[in-house]
């Protein structure tokens, strides 16, 4: 019984070794999303048809010695219906947008709460340059959005829209 899982263990693995000779590992790029904090720097890996990935926008505003931070990091997952280099896919994954801010001489301090969101969408991928070596996306679907103060409490709940368009390098 060993020798048959450790057979199709490696059978498996050689598979996903040849169909992943011609796909990029990853990217890194510009994001630029339908939130207030609505540009910042995105990565991704690939494996196979699945993409994993993080993201991290941000909107600095400030004057006359304060300063307010609107910032958003997130994760998402991504399955590719076919070669990541020129393919539709679905989408789904989490952000959390939250502020701090300084005054004066004071200290940053964050705000104790945020809106979490959940997304959810679909989009398209493109690989395109010398060795498919620039990326391009974009995506847009449901947005559930939730108001939570102090860790725990939600005051409001609803549905958006969820847009993002991204650009990069692959590697």
């Amino acid at each position: 019984m060993k020798k048959i899982l450790v057979l199709l263990l490696v059978v498996t693995l050689g598979a996903a070794y040849v169909n992943a000779q011609d796909q990029k590992t990853g990217s890194v790029g510009l994001v630029l999303t339908n939130s207030i904090a609505f540009a910042g720097i995105g990565g991704e890996l690939f494996l196979g048809n699945l993409g994993l990935g993080a993201t991290f926008t941000f909107l600095p505003i400030g004057g006359g010695g304060d300063m307010v931070i609107f910032y958003e990091p997130g994760a998402y997952a991504r399955f590719y219906f076919g070669n990541p280099a020129s393919a539709m896919y679905l989408m789904g994954g989490m952000s959390y947008f939250t502020a701090a801010g300084s005054s004066g001489d004071s200290g940053l301090s964050s705000f104790d709460g945020g809106i979490l969101n959940i997304n959810g969408g679909f989009g398209y991928n493109a690989m395109f340059g010398d060795n498919n070596a620039t990326r391009f996306y974009i995506e847009v679907g449901p947005r559930y959005t939730s108001l939570v103060v102090d860790s725990d409490e939600e005051i409001y709940a609803g549905f958006f829209l969820h847009f993002a368009l991204g650009f990069g390098a692959t590697f």
